[in-house]
Parts: structure tokens; C-alpha cells; sequence
């Protein structure tokens, strides 16, 4: 695998692509630990903990990863535009927001054909039968005829970006939100790339004010547009602490916002009102948004939005999440999160249940009942083998996968920009200054400098 330039960025993605995996797998075999507390007078287990259930939580992991867009899609044209560089800006928006829609678009359409592939070779069949209720939901039958699979193979690309929903893997419904999030980045940078640093923050704060009031129902608003928002935020900090952004807050405050986040972060998924800690915080942020809203959104945004601006500030965390391991995790993010539910739905799924689908458990009427999943040690044994097949398949996708699609994405943008016959290149301000007024002398902005 080529090395790429190492960043902290990165690492963090990788961090949040782990958690995804983890958060469902507790899901799939542990869901009680969504709780606090089994209920409000029995202690907690160990990762039903503040701090401690981030291990098996992944929801502010999602939060995580449109932080990560808001901030990455933003920091470039941010960048030209303080320097003064607006033609490039443009250009770059206009090119970025082209080429986004096929680096996502791409990879999700391989990875639900891979995943369909799967489903109609039947191997999902033991998915059906198994004591998981999440992995229960996550079987799809094998189509009886070859035209019947290609339709729902059409079906399932198409509604992954059109409604959401992808019937051989629900764990893509985020895809569309993140397409959605890029390019509400970019109409933001396109529509304030000439405008002042100071005015840029004004306008951040009063779209962070609009999407914080229209968490209603799930609150899809909270999850995607809040993050997106407040990761333009850390990226015009970025652009104007630069090197020095590292040394400006104490180096206790950076590291008490992590740790505060953390525990932000870990708001229970389920039942918060077992524990007095997260009954309280239910309680405070009922408060503060509206009626029947998703805290859970909000807790998430507000804990992973506290981890990126410490880590923003803080060298020491940097320094952590640019080491080759965490550097790794960020390389193959991407297809971990696309391929995990297909793996679980088979190889885990297959390694945990073989004992009980060797001898299936019958009732006394002589009917199957659902598959049991091995011992503790043994699930933990095929977690880890789980594990390093999903990675090492990760790996062997950004080898091979991820330049096809690179390639293909080039072909299609320079076919439409039309790079293949030269022209003069002109700068947009220049050609739209010319057409207001073609008859006026010539200005600074229209001179060579």
C-alpha cells in the first residue's frame, strides 16, 4: 500500500470508522450495553460506563465523520479566500463539488454490489436464522431469478441516494447525508469566498442557530448539519492560527475538552433515565431544543464536536493520531465502513454460529428455533479474526478499489470540463466584471498583477 502523508485528520477518521464497526457489534450481541444501567436500581456493568462505553458506542462516530467533512471540504477554499486568491477558490469549489459525488457515488455502488453478490450466492442464508435481532434484520433473500436480482440490484443502488435506504445494507443510510453535507460545505464557500474572515463566523453562527431549532423528529438537521457547520468553524481556525494553533489555549484546556467530550459523547442510546448522570443531561438538553426532538443527536454533535477542537489545540493528540497505526486506520476508513456490515452478515455470522448450525435446535414440535452463538471465548475469538479479515480486505481495496474508482472519477471530470482541447484560461471574476461593464478603461482587478 503507497504511503500517504500522515495527519492527525486522518487518524481521527480512522478512530470513528473503528467505532462504527465496534458500536454495531455491540449491537448485534450485547445491545443491553446501550443502556446505563439495566434498570434505574441495578449497577452498571463495566462499559455501560461514562468513558468506558465509547468502546461499544458508535453513534458519535457518525457525528464524528461529518465533522471531518465540514472541516476537510472547507479548509482549501477558506484558505485561497483569506489569501486574497478568489479565482482559485472558485475553481476549486467547482471542481471539488463535481468530483465529490463520484468519489462517494462510486465505492458505495462496488461495495451493495459486492454485498448483493453475497445475499444472492444465498450467503446470508444462517443470517435468518440466528438469536441476533440486528443481524436477523440485515438478511435479504436470494432472489429466484437472475432478472429479479439485477432489478433489486438497480433498486438498492438507486435508493441508497434517493431515499436513503439500502436494502441489502442499512448501515449506508448516512451515504446521502454525507453527499448532502459536501455540498452544503460548498454552496457555503461559494457563497462567502469574498466576504471577510469576521463575517464568515457570523454566518457560521447563524446556520449552526438554524439547524440547532429544526432537530425535530430523528433529527437528521442536528446529525448532518450542525457537524458540517461547526467543521467549517474549526477549519477557519485552521486557517487562522495555522502552525501556531497548537500553542494557544494551556496544555490542561485542550485535554480537558477531550475528556469532557468523551463523556458528552457517551450519552446512552437507550433508557437514559436507568442512570441519574444521563437522566440528568436528557433532562438539561430537553431544555434547550425542541419539543420532542432526538437528544441523542445533539449529545453526540455537542461530545464530538468538544474532541475535534481539542484535538485541534492540543500537539500531544496530534501527535498520537499521526502515528502509523492510527495513519492506517484513516487510509482504509472509507471501505471498513462500507464493507463491515457485509462481513458481519457472513464471516462473523458464519464463525460465531458453525457450532449451532452444525446441529441445529429444534422445539418439540420438531421445528428449528434460532441458531445460539458460542461461548464468550469463542465470540471473542471471531471478533478478532473478524477483524483482521475485514481490515486486511480494507487494505487490499485501497490497493486496488479505491485507484479504479480514482481513475474513472478523473476520466469523467475532465471529459466534462473538456480538458482534453485547450482554451484560454480565464479568471471568473475577470469575465464577470467584463460582461457588467465591457465598456469601461481598464482597472487593477482587470491588470496582469
Amino acid at each position: 500500500m503507497a504511503p500517504r502523508d500522515a495527519n492527525w485528520i486522518d487518524g481521527l477518521r480512522g478512530v470513528a470508522s473503528f467505532m462504527v464497526v465496534c458500536g454495531h457489534l455491540c449491537t448485534a450481541f450485547v445491545p443491553w450495553l446501550h443502556s446505563p444501567a439495566q434498570d434505574a436500581h441495578t449497577a452498571p456493568h463495566l462499559f455501560q460506563l461514562p468513558f468506558f462505553r465509547l468502546a461499544v458506542g458508535g453513534r458519535s462516530a457518525v457525528a464524528l465523520f461529518f465533522l471531518i467533512t465540514g472541516y476537510v471540504n472547507s479548509i482549501g477554499p477558506i484558505g485561497r479566500s483569506r489569501a486574497g486568491n478568489t479565482d482559485a477558490a472558485f475553481n476549486g469549489i467547482a471542481k471539488s463539488a463535481l468530483a465529490r459525488s463520484g468519489r462517494l457515488i462510486l465505492p458505495t455502488m462496488i461495495a451493495t454490489a459486492l454485498t448483493w453478490f453475497m445475499a444472492n450466492i444465498n450467503a446470508y442464508h444462517m443470517t435468518k436464522h440466528v438469536d441476533s435481532t440486528w443481524i436477523r434484520q440485515g438478511w435479504h433473500r436470494q432472489e429466484p431469478t437472475l432478472g429479479a436480482a439485477f432489478s433489486s440490484l438497480f433498486k438498492a443502488e438507486v435508493d441508497t441516494w434517493t431515499v436513503g435506504w439500502d436494502d441489502y445494507d442499512g448501515t449506508q443510510w448516512t451515504l446521502h447525508l454525507f453527499l448532502e453535507g459536501s455540498m452544503l460545505v460548498y454552496m457555503t464557500m461559494f457563497a462567502t469566498v469574498l466576504v471577510k474572515p469576521k463575517a464568515r463566523f457570523i454566518i457560521y453562527a447563524a446556520l449552526y442557530l438554524y439547524f440547532w431549532q429544526l432537530g425535530e423528529g430523528l433529527a437528521v438537521g442536528a446529525l448532518k448539519g450542525l457537524n458540517i457547520v461547526f467543521g467549517m468553524f474549526v477549519a477557519e481556525l485552521h486557517n487562522h492560527y495555522k502552525d501556531t494553533a497548537t500553542s494557544v489555549l494551556p496544555a490542561p484546556i485542550p485535554a480537558l475538552m477531550i475528556v469532557a467530550g468523551m463523556f458528552m459523547a457517551g450519552f446512552p442510546q437507550d433508557s437514559p433515565h436507568n442512570a441519574h448522570w444521563s437522566d440528568s443531561m436528557s433532562h438539561f438538553m430537553q431544555a434547550i431544543t425542541v419539543e420532542k426532538t432526538d437528544i441523542r443527536r445533539y449529545w453526540d454533535h455537542i461530545g464530538a464536536a468538544a474532541v475535534l477542537l481539542g484535538i485541534f489545540f492540543s500537539r500531544n493528540a496530534r501527535r498520537v493520531l499521526t502515528s502509523p497505526i492510527f495513519n492506517f486506520l484513516g487510509r482504509v476508513s472509507f471501505p471498513v465502513y462500507l464493507m463491515h456490515n457485509t462481513f458481519i452478515k457472513s464471516v462473523l455470522t458464519w464463525m460465531v454460529y458453525l457450532p449451532s448450525a452444525m446441529n441445529p435446535p429444534r422445539n418439540e414440535k420438531g421445528h428449528q428455533m434460532d441458531l445460539q452463538r458460542g461461548s464468550t471465548t469463542h465470540i471473542f475469538i471471531a471478533v478478532a479474526v473478524f477483524y483482521y479479515v475485514l481490515y486486511r480486505a480494507a487494505a487490499l481495496w485501497v490497493q486496488h478499489i479505491d485507484p479504479f474508482c480514482a481513475k474513472l472519477v478523473h476520466a469523467a471530470t475532465s471529459w466534462a470540463y473538456g480538458e482534453s482541447q485547450p482554451r484560454e484560461s480565464r479568471p471568473i471574476l475577470q469575465t464577470i466584471e467584463r460582461r457588467q461593464s465591457p465598456s469601461r478603461e481598464k482597472t487593477k482587478l482587470d491588470s496582469p498583477v
